[in-house]
């Protein structure tokens, strides 16, 4: 029973990190010549509704003469007099917007994943680094209390772990943790005329 929750456990992260890495959801280029391009769009695949407004949207864009969106395969099909620039911007905010992932614009014959595994680990790292600095923001009025959080968390787990502390270590360890979670007060909103007068 063991060695078959250990084999889904890790069937599970393998497709995880996949996922994390190599997967794209968003805009993959198909086909390009100049003046038409046709995407692929994993996260528009069955979803009409996005298709049809997504079409609407791209038929009003300035320099596009036409355009063709399938909930049926995902696919985007745009002939355009716009500059490659333009239509490049255009697709990655596109492809941001529908799966938060980069568009892939050049067509190569390494596969995708090997290509988007760069910009998905860029973008992990992006996340992770302004999920630490607004955790450790000293600006906010949790900054000393996460501080002392981290001291705690950090003495009761080396009690427990070192001196086999028991209930103490556990306590100090709870507090630690109870103080890292605590939300910190948002900022008052400023009272508008309005406000001020009915005051």
């Amino acid at each position: 029973m063991s060695i078959f929750f250990g084999y889904g456990a890790g069937v599970k992260i393998g497709n995880s990190i996949r996922e994390l890495l190599f997967a794209n959801h968003g805009m993959i280029i198909a086909h390009r010549i100049p003046g038409r391009r046709r995407y692929t769009c994993i996260a528009l695949k069955g979803n009409a509704e996005a298709c049809s407004e997504l079409e609407k949207n791209l038929q009003t864009f300035p320099g596009i003469t036409s355009a063709r969106v399938s909930a049926v395969t995902g696919s985007v099909t745009i002939t355009y007099t716009q500059s490659e620039k333009v239509i490049n911007a255009l697709f990655d905010a596109l492809s941001h917007k529908i799966a938060g992932k980069h568009a892939v614009q050049e067509e190569t014959i390494i596969p995708t994943g090997v290509i988007t595994v760069g910009d998905n680990i860029n973008d992990t790292l992006q996340k992770a680094k302004k999920g630490i600095t607004r955790f450790i923001n000293h600006t906010e009025p949790a900054f000393l209390t996460r501080m002392a959080g981290i001291a705690l968390l950090c003495y009761g787990l080396n009690r427990i772990i070192s001196n086999g502390d028991r209930p103490a270590g556990p306590q100090l360890a709870l507090w630690g943790l109870a103080l890292l979670i605590r939300r910190s007060h948002p900022e008052p909103k400023m009272l508008t005329d309005d406000t001020e007068q009915i005051l």
